[in-house]
Formats: structure tokens, sequence, C-alpha cells
């Protein structure tokens, strides 16, 4: 049976209350990419449909493997979700990249551009500086990217410029070493990513939400920022990884 957005909200070990809808400053988050099965690398894990462990982008307890028409709507349904949670002046910060599945491209703007209700403003190349995929006979794909919205009947806040560590539209950040992601979330955010998001569109006390909060960067940083943070998780295991990490995190000026 198909499941949408909203079948995996409410089927999550955190949530999102309803009284936060229209009331959010910043949605900053990356959904699962949908590249379980036939990976580039081909090695008895992905292959099917499973974790892979050499790789990054895999999700633990998650096969990530849905026909790819059901995903996009998904995500579909994601995006109109996300134009209701904003303000009228909020930000919708979405983190993808292109994949490669049965030999073709898929790109993200497939689906990102099936929601009136948000505008696209910026489109930034986040260099993470590796890559699962070193097939010969392809370039191999170090960038992801990060499309930030605005609602389309608000206004496009955009602050803190002279406090940002990046201010271009190519951020050189790598990802987290490959013994860190061992230990928690196959692929967190970068906690330098998230706090220069984070101080671009929003001030201290602004509300931020992660609705696929992995193992809680979003949160961690938000809470160093002394921002608010609501978010949602659909694996016990990175739920309670999240509360851990809330726990020993501090708030810094």
């Amino acid at each position: 049976m198909t499941r949408n957005f909203i079948d995996l909200l409410r089927g999550s070990y955190s949530i999102i209350p309803a009284h936060y809808m229209g009331k959010i400053d910043l949605i900053f988050t990356s959904p699962p990419y949908n590249i379980g099965s036939k990976s580039p690398r081909i090695d008895g894990h992905r292959k099917s449909g499973k974790y892979d462990p050499k790789s990054y982008g895999g999700i633990t307890g998650y096969a990530d493997n849905l026909p790819e028409d059901e995903y996009q709507r998904q995500q579909i349904e994601f995006l109109f979700w996300a134009a209701r949670a904003l303000k009228d002046d909020g930000t919708l910060v979405y983190n993808h990249k292109p994949r490669r599945k049965n030999g073709v491209m898929i790109h993200p703007m497939q689906w990102l551009l099936q929601c009136p209700d948000l505008t696209l403003m910026e489109e930034i190349v986040w260099d993470r500086r590796s890559t699962h995929n070193h097939a010969n006979r392809l370039f191999w794909g170090t960038t992801e990217r990060l499309y930030v919205f605005r609602k389309s009947e608000g206004s496009y806040r955009f602050l803190n410029t002279d406090r940002l560590e990046f201010r271009d539209d190519h951020w050189e950040i790598p990802l987290s070493s490959r013994k860190a992601t061992e230990k928690s979330h196959a692929c967190p955010f970068s906690e330098k990513l998230t706090a220069n998001v984070i101080k671009a569109f929003t001030e201290p006390n602004d509300l931020v939400c992660d609705p696929y909060s992995g193992s809680g960067t979003t949160a961690v940083v938000s809470k160093a920022l002394k921002r608010s943070f609501v978010g949602s998780e659909l694996v016990k295991s990175y739920h309670q990884q999240s509360l851990e990490r809330l726990l020993a995190a501090r708030e810094v000026v």
C-alpha cells in the first residue's frame, strides 16, 4: 500500500504537533534519496535494497527503495505540507541531489517545481569532496544541492549576511568522516553546513523544523544557536541518538 508523507509523519517516533502549522520560520531537511536498490555499487547489500555499510547515503533500518513514482508523489506531498507549515516569511531549505537509477539521471527538479505554493529562490551547491560512486564511465558526483524556497504569497527573509561563513552559492564542506558515521547515522548533516543555513534564515528564538531529523544535527545546532526546534524521525535508533545528542548539547554565543 502506498504510504504518503503524512502517513510517515504520523508513524514517526517524534511528531510535529498540529499547532505548529503556520508558525515555523525555517524548515531545513534532507529526505531519504530512494537509492536503496541498483546503486552503482553492487556488493550484495544495495543490490537487494539493503543498507550498504561501504557507501554514504544508506539508511540503517529503512530500505530506501520505493517505486520512483511513489517516492516523488511523497516528496510533492511534503512540499505542500511545508508550504502550510511555514510562516508567511518562512523558508524551506531542501537538501537533495541528482541520482542515477537504471542508467538514467533523475533530477530533484522533476518534483520540486510541482508545488505552486512555493517559489524557488536559490540553488546552492554543497561540495562534499567525497563520493561512493566511482563508476568508470561516469564523472564522479561529489556534490549535492540545497534548494531554497519561500512561500509564493510571502516574502524572502535572508538574514545575518555579515556572520555567514559561506556567502556564495558554492559551499565546500567535507562530509562527516566514515569512522564517525559508522557509530551513528550513515549520512549526517555537517554541523558547519547546518549552522550556515540557520544563521542565514533565522534569528534567536525562531522556530526551526526538520521533518526527516535523522540523528538530530539540525536539532543540536538549533539549540546551540538558541533557536527552538521541532522535528520527526521514522527510525527509532536515530531518534534515540537525537535525544542523547540534545542532552549533551550546549548553547553558544
